[in-house]
């Protein structure tokens, strides 16, 4: 039988979902709350002319599974992704540099990483800009009607036989705390909310006439700064640019401070760890990550509830991992199940 299946949020778990659906002959509809997709996979068009693309989300990715290998050879194939060679070095807490030898191979999108959602979801009916309020059980007494109903914050509405939530799981909690008078989503509801996030500030900096250095990224044992993606080394569009990623730490200490103050901070100890140049930047920009890292996944591909005809599911990457892979993964085998569960 043929479903309308609506996906929340087009992450890639989400879009990996949706895709194994909609192969499977099934309607499909993303709707996600922000004007991009592809989740932390996020590339931001900054400098002069928005002309430089920088990831800001996840740097890079490796992997391990034989399915998430298949869709590497096949983002591969297209030309989308490719590996990150070069140096990779770690600072300790002494400042002093180390290399370091990746155990796998780290890859990235040549033109950003929001290019392997878009790709994904290419075949997708994706709904940017639709923030779902809330959700609505039908159930079996709604005669030809579908058995959901998906409620925005404008008063519109959209039906759908079964939903699948790719939202973080806070994100997902408050959803279902929507329906939990009208089916049994308690079990689900107690569970994900023992889920904890790490948050992280991201800064994108972009500078002018000065010697980029000669590694790909570089570790730090430091309590302000975990992370510097040197974005030159990834493509031309990305000249003469960095990405710091910070501690959770820090970002737990400093997320309701004035933006400007944490930009401050972050420079200040950019200096200390690559000297004053680093602290000139021709232009910059902060980003942060709320749901940046999941701290305790949940022991599950998916989670989904089946009965009195209330078809609804959670894949993300709070499940099973917090990687890429994971999430990918938690999407790719509910979209395999439900595509063999929903067969005629």
């Amino acid at each position: 039988m043929n479903m309308k299946i609506a996906v929340i949020g087009a992450g890639i778990s989400g879009l990996a979902a949706g895709r194994e659906l909609v192969k499977a002959g099934h309607e499909v509809v993303v709707f996600e709350k922000s004007g991009g997709y592809g989740g932390r996979l996020a590339t931001r068009y900054a400098g002069k002319g928005n002309e430089q693309k920088l990831d800001h989300g996840v740097p890079y990715f490796t992997a391990t599974s034989d399915e998430f290998k298949e869709l590497v050879a096949e983002l591969t194939s297209k030309g989308i992704l490719s590996t990150w060679s070069g140096t990779f070095v770690h600072r300790n807490e002494s400042g002093e540099i180390s290399e370091v030898t990746p155990d796998s191979e780290y890859y990235f999108a040549k033109e950003g990483m929001n290019s392997i959602g878009k790709y994904i979801g290419r075949n997708l009916d994706i709904r940017l800009n639709e923030k779902v309020g809330g959700l609505t059980h039908i159930g079996e007494n709604r005669r030809k009607k579908k058995s959901w109903m998906l409620n925005f914050p404008t008063a519109l509405t959209e039906s759908a036989d079964a939903v699948v939530i790719s939202a973080p799981a806070r994100q997902a909690y408050a959803l279902l705390n929507t329906t939990i008078d009208e089916i049994e989503t308690l079990k689900m509801v107690r569970e994900i909310d023992e889920v904890e996030y790490e948050s992280q500030f991201t800064l994108l900096t972009g500078y002018s006439g000065v010697q980029m250095p000669d590694w790909n990224a570089l570790e730090c044992d430091d309590d302000i700064i975990e992370w510097i993606s040197n974005e030159s080394t990834k493509r031309e569009s990305g000249k003469n640019t960095l990405v710091i990623h910070t501690t959770s730490e820090f970002a737990k200490m400093n997320m309701n401070s004035d933006r400007q103050k944490v930009e401050d901070l972050i420079a200040d100890r950019l200096i200390t760890i690559l000297g004053g140049w680093a602290g000139l930047p021709e232009w910059q920009q902060l980003h942060f990550w709320r749901y940046s890292r999941v701290k305790n996944p949940l022991p599950h591909d998916f989670m989904e509830i089946r009965g009195n005809d209330t078809p609804l599911a959670l894949v993300g990457g709070y499940i099973n991992g917090n990687t890429v892979e994971s999430a990918y993964l938690s999407g790719l085998k509910l979209g395999k199940h439900w595509a063999e569960q929903f067969a005629d």
